[in-house]
């Protein structure tokens, strides 16, 4: 079977492409339909890119190299993935391993915040997706629909895993994800964005959640996930460290430190203090902005209220994605008007508006 590549049209501003096909045909089609957006973000002097090639090309070299050899062992499907991307795209495979790990090697940026909760029949997740200024016109949506999987939509950043951001599946899955630094990395473990991928590739949401617990992170991330159960959680896998939150009992809430689990001297949180209370003074505001949320509409406007949708440069909120599963729902804000859509179909690959 060739790969069939689908465009459904623009949401709100965030271009959209559909691949389906078996898993080498998709990954390599990822990369070579976006290889001259990966090649923008590839070759934007002193940007993200290469700052992170010459991180481990030099003083994280032997990091880089054990985090590389640990991710392909444990998760040697998400390793693949990576490799077949890089060779559509027509770069080299160790700059995208490079990409992919970059929260794995050292401090990533801030930026992301989640508010999850649960309601009669279902869950309302959302996640407000940010990061530097100067990837805003590069985020985008992409749709994996492989053969044998159930098909994800993802919030997508050229070049890396489509899994590091908001993901939601044909199985009913909804996971937010949230950098978290750590002092010391776990060199055992799988780097963060390989760990994400092998969940969202689960069929429900126990196998989902086991993904996230069973295979340690080298860096750090927060996740919250929703199944078609009706069940959230939040999981916090930092640098071999697993803490978990159910949601049953009231709404969970993360920016960019860790909430549960937060050793001193250990994972230690991060190490840039203007960072930590930024971080920190963004969870308070979504908190007080919506202190007992009820619906999809308590969530989506504590995730746009001042303190917690940021427009600065170096902090810039590229979209808010809000779910309801009991609804079938799904809400998108990036660059222009809010779409709504049903939740089901967007998973799959397609654009109907609500």
């Amino acid at each position: 079977m060739s790969v069939v590549v689908e465009r459904p049209g623009e949401v709100s501003g965030l271009e959209w492409t559909v691949l389906r096909g078996d898993r080498e045909q998709v990954f390599r089609a990822l990369g070579e339909v976006h290889a001259a957006g990966i090649a923008r973000v590839r070759e934007r002097q002193d940007g993200m890119w290469q700052s992170l090639v010459r991180r481990a090309e030099g003083a994280a070299n032997d990091r880089f190299a054990q985090v590389v050899a640990s991710s392909t062992r444990l998760l040697p499907v998400e390793a693949q993935e990576v490799e077949w991307m890089a060779a559509g795209a027509g770069v080299e495979v160790a700059e995208l391993w490079a990409l992919n790990l970059r929260g794995d090697l050292g401090r990533d940026g801030l930026g992301c915040s989640d508010l999850a909760v649960a309601v009669d029949g279902g869950v309302v997740m959302g996640h407000n997706e940010d990061g530097d200024g100067e990837l805003q016109g590069d985020v985008r949506l992409v749709t994996l629909d492989i053969e044998g999987d159930p098909s994800v939509t993802a919030v997508w950043y050229p070049g890396m895993l489509p899994a590091n951001a908001f993901v939601t599946t044909s199985v009913g899955l909804s996971f937010g994800m949230d950098h978290v630094s750590v002092a010391v990395a776990d060199l055992r473990g799988a780097g963060r964005h390989l760990v994400a991928r092998h969940a969202q590739r689960q069929h429900d949401g126990d196998a989902a959640r086991a993904a996230l617990t069973d295979v340690a992170c080298a860096g750090g991330f927060a996740f919250d996930i929703a199944d078609a159960a009706g069940r959230v959680d939040l999981v916090e896998n930092a640098a071999g460290r697993v803490a978990t939150a159910s949601g049953g009992f009231g709404a969970l809430r993360h920016t960019n430190h860790l909430c549960l689990d937060d050793v001193a001297g250990f994972l230690g949180a991060d190490p840039d203090a203007a960072g930590l209370a930024e971080s920190r003074g963004r969870l308070a505001a979504l908190t007080a902005a919506c202190p007992s949320p009820a619906d999809r509409g308590d969530v989506f406007g504590a995730l746009r209220a001042p303190g917690v949708l940021n427009r600065v440069e170096d902090l810039w909120t590229y979209a808010t994605i809000v779910v309801d599963t009991a609804a079938d729902t799904v809400m998108l804000q990036a660059s222009d008007d809010l779409w709504t859509g049903r939740l089901s179909a967007f998973a799959r690959g397609e654009r109907v508006s609500a």
